[in-house]
């Protein structure tokens, strides 16, 4: 969702998924601690897609019970495109 934004609003070229949370935080749609923790939610899913083997389940387990808020966030952050 992130990209088509970007696309939409002609804010900035994308090279990694880290891009995303930095244009979008630098053309004043996230603040800064959102930004960080989209680019730790986009590093969580680069591991859990290409490291599947090697991954720490209490970790993921601990993403699940405490880190929602953030997804939450980023949801909230989103539906103001819709």
């Amino acid at each position: 969702m992130g990209t088509h934004i970007i696309a939409e609003l002609e804010l900035g070229m994308i090279n990694a998924y880290s891009d995303i949370p930095r244009i979008l935080a630098e053309k004043g749609y996230i603040d800064d601690p959102l930004k960080e923790k989209w680019i730790r939610m986009i590093g969580l899913r680069n591991i859990l897609v290409h490291e599947y083997l090697e991954i720490d389940r209490k970790i993921v387990h601990d993403v699940l019970q405490d880190d929602l808020a953030d997804l939450a966030a980023l949801r909230k952050m989103f539906a103001q495109f819709l």
